[in-house]
């Protein structure tokens, strides 16, 4: 437990360490991250004290006990200061920096400038290693390194994996976190340290994957944030250089995989420099792959952005436009001479894999395709085409392009070779290039077999051998079997359709018109095109028949459609136009897109606040019942073991006493006692006891007995014995002391021999030892006189160093003093400035907040005006269509007037001329009943019935229609039904309707004046206007609307007024 306060704690370690114990001043630091008090101290007072915890830890490389006091200390102020938190890492590892600088120099000034490295920083010293360093020779310099080196590079790692985990998934500290890597990046590449920069770079990725699981919480990395994004696209770039830099090829696949990633997550572009960068190490990775069509991708996508560039430059007449204009040249010949180099046959085997594989090679495919750019796999034909687009053709050496001619121009089998060779000569003294010249080979004797297959039928294999053969081959086996080799491969991937008889010794070139899979891919695949074809055999017409009718069908469709008619033109138009409309409305829905966005992102933080609340307490609780079950499973199985041990034991006890038990049984059985063995089971213990008690009483009566008996036979015996042995005794002393005697003056004897001669011995070494004692005290007072003099030497020099100490730790007190009073200025100047920080930023953020609020505000008012004018706008729309609707209303009202005046005027003769006509119409009432063979059913004076077009009422019953009375089809629009029942909805009649019923009124003849007056012969549907100057309701009025009686006909208006009728509801439409 801390007893003194955190201000109190340096002065104390400083005491500590002024007495040379700095791991008790490293315990009394540590004390203070355990106190009630830290996390209430000041950050002022704390970060010079984690400054000297960190020196201390750094002294004695307590790697573990400095990560553990920064995580603490990054708890405690990362909400208040975050530059302290960086301050105390910087510091953690420019310390490690400089022990490791140190210990490189001094082993430079003991050993030399050569360097030996260890495997793996992190792995611990084995028993076994260290055997071997014992009895194995290393080296002088190996050794110091291992022992004054080693150390220091193995926890300046440490420290950079320590900064990293502290400082990862916080936002507020990734400036720092991106630039530790940077670091880190640089020491791997430094100190050659492969094993840990792999290790480096599967950190990085498990820091990323794990800030994507916790995005909700705060201060998460948001990689949505431009500038976040373009710190790790900035970091995986370097990683990508290191990797390529330290050759590992493998890690630089994987972090190109990365930056594709990140790539697709950014809004913005990367720029053209750092892509140039990347497809140019791209290259590299590619080309130690011996992946050459990628390679080649890489390498023209390069040319891309170089070319870019040299535009630019030449357009603003930049001083450096020659020196990238050589640098261009030169990325010419590489693309074109990387193009060359792709396999013949490689577009047609990726073909055939992407069609007919949906696993892993075309996603593997597809996927190095996305890496570099590209929407598609390339093929050789591609690249060539690109290149010679771009103009690559005329800035490349002359030999480049006679070997681009010599391959895809001209054709000229028997020579190729020959006319290659010194191309190839060339390429291979230059180092950039002399790793094409295998591939290139190959190359060569592809085209050689495709520029041999449109001339010969067959062909001898050694021929064959001599045309592909370079004379830096060497044998003709090699060359031979190189042959074999390739035609087999390339039967294999269907480029060439080629037969081996080797009972001919000849190569037979197949031209089977209906061949397989392989030979319509070798002749109708890019390979067709690619190659100079003299005159191309059946099967090759044959095969790609299809193909050239369909590009000669497509090619006459341009030609001949319209400009614009095409549909591309078409889509291009409609896209056009659906742009200029998107544009009028683009800032409203911006506006309500960012008010939306912030509503749902408010939204979103409320509930992921919630859910992560709800997990905490349902993982708390789930945590509690796992524990209650624990302690509950814990207890009863503590129960049950002691339950079964006490079991245990009882048995033992009871197994125990029943041994013994037979035991005593046993023995009483054997010591003679007559014990029924059939009852020994049933015998207590207090039975076998007594049995056994009487045993031991009747043996102790035997043994007595015995005893006595014996007593009295030995006692003669050894009387006996002793009387005839004294005699036998004393001769025996007197041979003894002879034999002792002799053995004595015989060792007496060989001892004054053996000092006799180890006194000659030494004699003769002290005569020839005694010539050189006069040097040997020469040499004895020589090295006296040196020892005494370095011994007053390094008593001087202790001395002064002493003296040289002391002033020393008097200066670095009073520095230390003059620095903490500067530092105690600073940190209070510091916390003034950052109270006003604070005090800024609060007022900018409710600045901010207010202008948001403002901004919201605005945008809810501009809604509500625009559903107002649109409520307007649909308001006007409904009154205009109204006023429309009765406009047209009167203008039929008025076209119904006009109608029913020319019927009226029409009227007066009408009636007599029908009924002097003669026969009735066909299709009248007469008609019908004359056609029926019954009299037609009269009417109101005589009139013909004619469809009703009033509205219509409830539908006459059966029983009110007239026997002979052919229904008639009403078809006049619904009014409401004066008979209806309250609240039902009119409906449509279409029932039939019937000619007036002769029991009804309106069938009595009316007054001549009456009948003219109202219904135009005799019953015919009269316009309200032509009724109203003959004394009929007016149009609109009540009587007029109600012309319908209970039997669903229409009656005039006059039949209506003798019947009775009530007008109908005014409220009532058509």
């Amino acid at each position: 437990m801390l007893t003194t306060r955190p201000e109190l704690v340096l002065r104390r370690a400083d005491e500590l360490l002024s007495v040379g114990q700095p791991m008790a001043a490293l315990s009394s630091i540590s004390e203070v991250f355990s106190s009630k008090r830290f996390r209430s101290t000041p950050l002022s007072t704390l970060e010079p004290i984690m400054v000297r915890f960190l020196e201390l830890c750094v002294d004695l490389r307590k790697g573990r006990t400095a990560k553990d006091g920064l995580i603490l200390y990054k708890n405690v102020a990362q909400n208040t200061s975050v530059q302290s938190v960086e301050v105390t890492i910087q510091k953690l590892l420019e310390l490690s920096r400089n022990k490791l600088t140190d210990a490189l120099a001094k082993v430079d000034e003991l050993e030399g400038e050569a360097a030996g490295e260890v495997e793996d920083l992190e792995a611990a010293e084995t028993p076994e290693s260290i055997l071997l360093g014992l009895v194995s020779e290393e080296k002088s310099r190996d050794r110091t390194y291992r022992s004054i080196v080693t150390p220091w590079l193995r926890f300046l790692w440490e420290s950079y994996r320590t900064a990293l985990d502290i400082l990862r998934n916080n936002a507020r500290l990734e400036v720092l976190y991106q630039s530790v890597c940077h670091e880190a990046f640089q020491f791997c590449l430094t100190h050659q340290r492969k094993t840990e920069f792999r290790r480096l770079c599967e950190t990085l990725r498990s820091h990323l994957a794990s800030s994507q699981k916790y995005t909700h919480q705060s201060h998460s990395i948001n990689l949505n944030d431009p500038d976040t994004l373009q710190r790790h696209l900035d970091t995986r770039f370097q990683q990508l250089s290191t990797a390529v830099e330290l050759e590992l090829w493998q890690e630089a696949f994987r972090t190109a995989e990365d930056i594709h990633t990140l790539v697709g997550m950014s809004r913005r572009a990367p720029k053209a420099s750092v892509m140039a960068s990347f497809y140019d190490k791209m290259a590299k990775v590619f080309a130690v792959g011996n992946n050459f069509l990628f390679h080649a991708a890489a390498y023209g996508k390069l040319y891309s952005l170089h070319s870019a560039r040299v535009a630019i430059a030449a357009a603003n007449n930049a001083s450096d436009a020659q020196q990238q204009d050589a640098e261009l040249e030169k990325l010419a010949s590489r693309v074109l001479l990387s193009a060359l180099v792709v396999p013949l046959g490689s577009g047609v085997e990726i073909g055939k894999r992407a069609d007919g594989e949906e696993g892993e090679s075309k996603g593997r495919l597809g996927r190095l395709a996305s890496l570099i750019g590209l929407s598609s796999v390339p093929t050789r034909a591609g690249l060539i085409n690109d290149a010679l687009n771009r103009h690559a053709l005329k800035r490349v050496s002359p030999e480049l392009r006679s070997l681009y001619n010599i391959l895809e121009v001209d054709f000229h089998p028997l020579s190729i070779t020959s006319k290659i060779e010194p191309i190839l000569a060339s390429l291979e003294k230059n180092p950039d290039t002399a790793r094409y010249v295998a591939p290139l080979k190959d190359v060569v004797l592809a085209r050689l077999f495709q520029q041999l297959a449109q001339v010969y039928a067959s062909l001898k294999i050694d021929r064959v051998v001599k045309l592909a053969s370079f004379q830096a081959d060497g044998e003709k086996d090699v060359t031979r079997r190189r042959v074999e080799r390739y035609v087999t491969e390339a039967c294999r991937r269907g480029d060439v359709d080629v037969t081996i008889d080797h009972a001919t010794g000849s190569i037979k070139f197949d031209e089977e018109l209906f061949g397989d899979e392989a030979g319509t891919v070798a002749s109708t695949s890019a390979n067709f095109d690619s190659v100079k074809t003299l005159q191309p055999s059946a099967s090759t017409l044959l095969r790609t028949h299809l193909t050239r009718l369909a590009q000669t069908l497509h090619s006459t469709l341009n030609a001949v459609a319209a400009p614009g008619s095409t549909p591309a033109d078409a889509a291009r138009a409609a896209r056009e136009s659906a742009f200029a409309n998107l544009e009028t409305a683009v800032e409203d829905e911006r506006d309500l897109v960012i008010a939306r966005t912030a509503i749902i992102k408010r939204r979103k933080e409320l509930s992921d606040e919630q859910t992560a609340r709800k997990e905490k307490e349902e993982a708390h609780a789930r945590s509690i019942r796992a524990q209650q079950k624990a302690e509950e499973d814990a207890r009863r199985q503590k129960e049950e073991l002691k339950q079964r041990e006490l079991e245990r034991i009882r048995k033992e006890v009871e197994k125990v006493k029943a041994d013994e038990a037979k035991k005593v049984a046993e023995s009483l059985i054997q010591s003679g006692l007559k014990v029924d063995k059939q009852k020994l089971p049933e015998l207590s213990a207090n039975d076998l006891v007594q049995l056994q008690v009487q045993q031991i009483e009747k043996d102790k009566k035997d043994l007595a007995q015995k005893l006595s008996s014996v007593h009295k036979r030995i006692d003669h015996l050894e009387r006996a014995f002793r009387r005839e042995e004294i005699p036998l005794i004393s001769q025996d002393y007197e041979r003894q002391q002879a034999r002792d005697r002799e053995a004595f003056e015989a060792a007496q004897v060989q001892r004054a021999g053996q000092l006799r001669r180890q006194h000659a011995e030494g004699l003769a070494i002290k005569q020839r030892l005694q010539r050189i004692l006069p040097d040997f005290e020469k040499f004895r007072q020589v090295r006296e006189k040196e020892s005494r003099e370095h011994y007053e030497a390094e008593k001087r020099r202790a001395a002064e160093a002493l003296e040289e100490e002391k002033a020393e730790r008097r200066r670095q007190v009073l520095e230390q003093k003059e620095r903490e009073r500067q530092e105690a200025l600073e940190r209070e100047r510091e916390e003034a400035e950052q109270r006003a920080r604070e005090e800024e930023e609060a007022r900018i953020r409710a600045e901010q907040e207010e202008r948001e609020r403002e901004e919201l505000e605005r945008v809810a008012e501009r809604r509500r005006q625009m559903e107002a004018e649109a409520e307007a706008a649909r308001k006007a729309a409904l009154e205009q269509r109204l006023a429309e609707r009765k406009a047209d209303q009167e203008r039929i009202a008025a076209q119904a007037r006009r109608e029913e005046e020319a019927l009226a005027r029409r009227a007066g003769g009408g009636a007599a001329q029908r009924s002097a006509s003669g026969p009735a119409p066909v299709g009248s009432a007469a008609w019908r009943a004359s056609r029926d063979g019954a009299s037609p059913a009269p009417s109101a004076g005589g009139e013909r019935p004619r469809f009703n077009l009033q509205p219509r009422s409830t539908p006459p019953t059966g029983a009110d229609a007239s026997a002979g009375e052919r229904p008639r089809l009403n078809l006049q629009p619904r009014t409401a039904q004066a008979d209806a029942p309250a609240g039902e909805r009119p409906r449509l009649n279409l029932a039939p309707r019937t000619a007036p019923r002769p029991e009804s009124p309106a069938a009595a003849p009316s007054p001549p004046s009456e009948s003219r007056s109202s219904t135009p012969a005799g019953g015919r549907y009269q316009p309200p206007g032509a009724r109203a100057g003959a004394g009929s309701p007016a149009p609109g009025s009540d009587e007029s609307r109600s012309s319908t009686p209970a039997g669903g006909r229409w009656v005039p208006p006059s039949q209506r007024a003798a019947q009775g009728q009530q007008p109908r509801n005014a409220s009532s439409r058509w």
